[in-house]
């Protein structure tokens, strides 16, 4: 399906695409949500991912609602708290969760996650109760996190409850370019390496000797970052071979279940450009919206609810309904 074209009008004052972001990644006053129910989902290799579950008003009636943050994000991102309260009123039951070695799990993390650890993601959705997955589930990931969920569809995985739909928001389909995009950003791109690096250093990792700790602090952009420490690290030969390996773009056609796809014209950390050369034809569970402004994971229009949550709440709606997906 060709992309859809998507009008914005921005919502005062989140003006352009760099304000935008901003206000998805660091609005001071998020989303308020009902209490949640804390969740250590355990890793084959011992450790552990933090998760927050919230439970609708009147119980589970809809398939569970995972969602996934992005790069040095945490369950407590504005965009993900404002899509967790939009589902939670649509009925859906959610789980926010948390990345290896993100601050939440952090206390319980001896590696952190990259690009290609979409295993994690598997071995969190086994070792969900049943009695949260009997419904089935619904993905959510957002930039790095939403590069997770279309690698974790393409590759398939054994043992995993029902998923009946995803959805991703802004991506990166081609992670080189978009490495190179946040590198080229004197602001966010400086500000994103050094929260990454502290991040990663945080980690009391047992993958990460001396030599890669010196690489860490020396890197000076995201790539070098990716290249001298992520890709040796984790057994890449190359930063080329870690990208293409782990490129979302390729897993959109091998996709079988439905899922949307979100990106925003104007975003300064992703992009957009990438979906002009992607074979739509070949991707048909795929529905791709290309919007005419939002910046990155944000979409803040006029309306109350943001248009990532409203289309991704309807989107969900279909596909959980009888006969939809």
């Amino acid at each position: 399906m060709t992309p859809s074209p998507v009008p914005f009008r921005p919502r005062p004052p989140w003006l352009g695409g760099t304000l935008q972001t901003l206000r998805a990644l660091r609005w001071p006053w998020p989303a308020r949500l009902t209490p949640g129910h804390r969740l250590w989902l355990p890793m084959a290799d011992g450790d552990a991912l933090a998760a927050m579950l919230h439970l609708p008003v009147g119980g589970m009636r809809r398939p569970l609602a995972v969602l996934l943050h992005g790069l040095t994000g945490t369950e407590d991102d504005p965009y993900l708290r404002e899509a967790a309260s939009g589902l939670l009123r649509r009925g859906f039951p959610v789980l926010r969760l948390n990345l290896r070695g993100s601050a939440r799990s952090l206390a319980r993390s001896t590696s952190h996650y990259h690009l290609g650890r979409s295993e994690d993601l598997a071995e969190a959705l086994v070792v969900l109760p049943e009695a949260l997955t009997a419904d089935g589930v619904v993905l959510a990931g957002w930039s790095l996190g939403g590069a997770l969920v279309l690698n974790l569809l393409g590759r398939g995985g054994q043992g995993m409850p029902a998923i009946h739909g995803a959805a991703v928001i802004g991506p990166p389909l081609d992670p080189a370019e978009a490495f190179a995009t946040i590198d080229a950003n004197p602001v966010l791109g400086r500000a994103l390496l050094a929260l990454y690096r502290r991040e990663v250093l945080a980690v009391p990792a047992t993958d990460l000797p001396e030599a890669l700790r010196q690489a860490a602090r020396r890197a000076g952009s995201l790539t070098e970052f990716e290249a001298e420490v992520t890709a040796p690290r984790f057994g890449y030969p190359s930063f080329g071979v870690f990208c293409e390996v782990n490129r979302p773009a390729a897993a959109l056609p091998r996709l079988r279940v439905p899922t949307l796809l979100v990106m925003a014209e104007d975003d300064p950390l992703v992009p957009v450009t990438v979906m002009d050369g992607i074979d739509w034809a070949a991707c048909p569970a795929v529905l791709p919206l290309r919007v005419a402004g939002g910046g990155h994971c944000g979409f803040y229009d006029r309306a109350r609810e943001s248009l990532a949550t409203r289309a991704m709440g309807a989107f969900f709606e279909g596909v959980s309904s009888p006969g939809g997906g």
